[in-house]
């Protein structure tokens, strides 16, 4: 039974502003596992949660792992993308600043950890449904790309790569950083999705070496940039794809009940898609992984909550 060390470093604790990291091992290599820099994450801190439980459970780890649950508090707390008392978002800021705000400070001390790591897993819930998948700057990088490979989920997208975002920074530096996005939503757990991550971060672990047992022979599809899918219409909208399926370019994805069809825009995976639901022109619905060569693509937009009144 491997007990964790628990080390709560305090960033600010008139908001309650404590980042609380859990090590198992002392010895090399390290592994950094992070969730929840922003409020829509239940999902991934449960996969976290079940990461540690499972690290509770075994004899030995030959390394070390560091799993940080919730990485910004304030903001998970609340269920906000920022915080609110700078308005910042996480995972724009890295790499931090001792002296800066709230979250350029909160960045700063992940940084740190980050900064001694031999590989880093950060775990993100995004908005839309989507099939569990690695994003990271894998054209850019070979160490990346072999984090990315040996992680074993069934795609790989290529990340639109902004400075400040942790995994962008941490490969900059020559750190293997991937993100693992998970379908889940702002207060609702999609524990089949948190199991397969745990599973294929074990499946890591064990690949290396750092646990025991057998290994799962696993394949990646590696794919260009996610690219946005907006409804051209207001309605009621009904997909017509499944999370996986391969689209071309014009073919019909869903539509808008009464209004029409909706058509890809793009060839590629529909790697996330938007449920039944009601949807006002210019929503997102549907993330398209393009299967070609895509540096004269449109570059990605990131995505605001969009007021319908």
């Amino acid at each position: 039974m491997v007990k964790p060390e628990v080390e709560a470093v305090d960033i600010d604790p008139k908001t309650g502003t404590t980042l609380g990291f859990y090590h198992y091992g002392t010895d090399r290599p390290n592994v950094l596992v992070l969730s929840a820099m922003e409020g829509h994450s239940a999902t991934c801190v449960y996969a976290s949660f079940l990461l540690m439980r499972y690290f509770e459970g075994i004899g030995r780890i030959d390394g070390s792992i560091s799993v940080l649950p919730v990485a910004n508090p304030l903001a998970f707390r609340l269920g906000a993308r920022v915080s609110p008392l700078d308005s910042q978002a996480l995972d724009t800021v890295f790499p931090g600043s001792e002296f800066g705000t709230l979250t350029e400070r909160i960045a700063w001390e992940i940084w740190r950890k980050v900064s001694q790591a031999d590989y880093v897993i950060q775990l993100r819930s995004i908005h839309h449904s989507c099939i569990s998948h690695v994003e990271t700057m894998h054209r850019e990088y070979i160490h990346v790309r072999n984090l990315a490979s040996q992680i074993g989920l069934p795609f790989v997208v290529q990340s639109s790569a902004l400075r400040g975002m942790l995994s962008t920074e941490a490969a900059h530096e020559g750190i293997p950083a991937v993100t693992i996005n998970l379908r889940g939503f702002r207060d609702q757990v999609d524990p089949q999705a948190s199991v397969e991550v745990r599973e294929s971060i074990i499946n890591f672990l064990k690949i290396t070496g750092m646990i025991s047992g057998e290994t799962i022979e696993t394949s990646s599809t590696f794919t260009g940039r996610t690219l946005h899918v907006n409804s051209t219409e207001e309605g009621f909208f009904i997909p017509t794809v499944g999370l996986g399926d391969s689209v071309r370019m014009d073919d019909v994805i869903g539509s808008v009940e009464g209004c029409g069809d909706i058509r890809s825009p793009y060839e590629g995976i529909v790697i996330s898609l938007s449920r039944m639901n009601y949807v006002f022109e210019g929503d997102h619905i549907a993330g398209i992984a393009s299967m070609i060569a895509d540096k004269h693509l449109p570059q990605e937009e990131s995505l605001q909550p969009r007021r319908k009144w």
